[in-house]
C-alpha cells in the first residue's frame, strides 16, 4: 500500500530505516548464530520496524520466523494461538491456519497437501477442546519440534513482551524459559517498550529470563545520518532542499525516528498545497507548527496521565527550561520518586552523569509553550 513520501504509523520499509544498517546486519548475525537478543526503549522508536528487518533478512537466508505481540492479546489463548499461527505459516503459508482448521469446508477444500504439512505435528480439528494451558504448552513446544523435524533455524520475536504476565500469568516466565532453553535452533528476539521492566526481567537473578538473552541498546540516529536522506527523499520528488535547512528539520525533531519523519511530512504537504518545489525555513516552520497541532491531543494525554502524580509534571517543566530538576522548594526524595515515575513511564530517560533528557524532544517544546501560556 502506497504511505507517502515520508512512512508514517507502521514499520518502515528498509530503505527508510535511517542509520540502522549496521545494527541491523549485527543482529541478523547474532541471531543466525544462535544468540537470543533483547531490545528496550519507549514507542515509536523504531523498534518493530528494526525487528521486521531483521526478520526478513533472516527468512530471506532460509530460516523459519514468527513474531507475537503481546499488545494484541488480552488472555492466555490468544498468546497461545498467535505464537501456534505465526509458527505453522512457516509451513503452510497462511497466517490464521487453526482458524482455518475451525471451517472443516474450507480444510476439505484445501486437498491432502494442506493436511500433510500438518499431520506430522500432531495437530487435530480437536486442538480447540484443549484447555488454555495445553494450548499453551504446545506453543511453547512448537517451534522446537518445527526446527528439528524440518531441519531449520528459526528466529522467534515477541514485541511488548513485559506485558506477558498480564496476558498469561505471573508464572508464565518460568514456563517460558523451561521450554526455550532447551531448543537448540531456535533463537528469540525480545522487544519492549517499558525500559525498566525489560531490564529488570533480564538483569534480575530473582528473575526466570536472568541472562538469558544479550541486551543491546538501539543506536540513535546521528544528524550526519538523518540530512542526507532527507535530502534524498525531497530530492526523489523533485523537491530541492539545502543541506542547512535540513539540519534545521532535525534540530527541530531532534532527531527522534517517528516524529522527524513526521515534521517531514508536513513540509512536504505544505509544499504539494502551494506547489512549491523547494523546502525553505519558512516551509519548515509552518510543518513544524503544523507537526505541533497534530501532536497536541497525543502530548496533552501524557500531561493527563501524570496529572496526579505528585511533582511529576513540576519536574518535567524544570527539565525542559534547562533548571535543576530537583527544585529548592520540593524534598530531594520526592523529586526523585517523580524522576523515577517519569523514567519508568519513556518520557524521560537518565543520560551519562546522572543528566536527564526527553525521550521526545518536540514534547520538550511542548512543555515549555503549555507551561508559558
Amino acid at each position: 500500500m502506497y504511505r507517502g513520501l515520508f512512512p508514517l504509523g507502521g514499520p518502515v520499509p528498509e530503505r527508510d530505516l535511517v542509520g540502522r544498517k549496521g545494527f541491523v546486519d549485527s543482529l541478523v548475525n547474532r541471531l543466525l548464530e544462535g544468540q537470543n537478543v533483547m531490545l528496550t526503549g519507549p514507542r515509536r522508536i523504531g523498534k518493530t520496524s528494526l525487528a521486521y528487518e531483521v526478520l526478513r533478512r533472516v527468512k530471506e537466508d532460509g530460516s523459519y520466523t514468527a513474531s507475537v505481540d503481546f499488545f494484541r492479546f488480552s488472555s492466555k489463548k490468544d498468546f497461545a494461538t498467535g505464537l501456534i499461527d505465526a509458527c505453522l505459516e512457516n509451513r503452510t503459508g497462511i497466517s490464521k491456519t487453526l482458524k482455518l482448521m475451525q471451517d472443516k469446508t474450507k480444510i476439505l477444500t484445501s486437498g491432502a497437501k494442506f493436511a500433510i504439512k500438518l499431520k506430522d505435528l500432531e495437530i487435530s480439528l480437536g486442538y480447540a477442546k484443549k484447555s488454555d494451558d495445553e494450548l499453551l504448552d504446545f506453543a511453547l513446544q512448537l517451534p522446537g519440534i518445527l526446527t528439528e523435524k524440518d531441519k531449520k533455524h528459526m528466529v522467534v520475536m515477541f514485541d511488548e513482551f513485559q506485558d506477558t504476565a498480564r496476558v498469561a500469568g505471573p508464572d508464565i516466565f518460568k514456563h517460558m524459559r523451561s521450554h526455550f532453553q532447551i531448543q537448540t535452533q531456535v533463537s528469540y528476539l525480545f522487544l519492549g517498550s517499558k525500559e525498566g521492566m525489560m531490564n529488570t526481567l533480564f538483569s534480575d537473578r530473582k528473575e526466570a529470563f536472568y541472562r538469558f538473552a544479550t541486551m543491546l541498546p538501539i543506536p540513535n540516529i546521528t544528524d550526519a545520518e538523518w540530512v542526507p536522506y532527507i535530502i534524498e527523499k525531497f530530492n526523489s520528488r523533485d523537491i530541492s532542499i539545502k543541506k542547512s535547512v535540513a539540519k534545521e528539520i532535525v534540530k527541530l525533531s531532534g532527531g527522534h525516528p517517528q516524529d522527524t519523519m513526521f515534521l517531514c511530512s508536513e513540509i512536504y504537504y505544505a509544499l504539494l498545497e502551494t506547489n512549491s518545489n523547494t523546502v525553505t525555513l519558512e516551509y519548515t516552520e509552518l510543518g513544524y507548527d503544523r507537526a505541533m497541532i497534530a501532536l497536541a491531543p497525543i502530548f496533552d494525554t501524557v500531561l493527563d496521565d501524570i496529572g496526579n502524580r505528585l511533582h511529576a509534571r513540576r519536574v518535567l517543566y524544570q527539565l525542559a527550561a534547562g533548571k535543576n530538576v530537583y527544585p529548592e522548594n520540593v524534598h530531594p526524595n520526592a523529586a526523585k520518586r517523580a524522576i523515577d515515575f517519569l523514567i519508568s513511564k519513556a518520557i524521560i530517560e537518565k543520560k551519562e552523569k546522572g543528566s536527564y533528557a526527553f525521550v521526545e524532544p518536540m514534547f520538550k517544546q511542548y512543555i515549555l509553550l503549555t507551561e508559558n501560556q
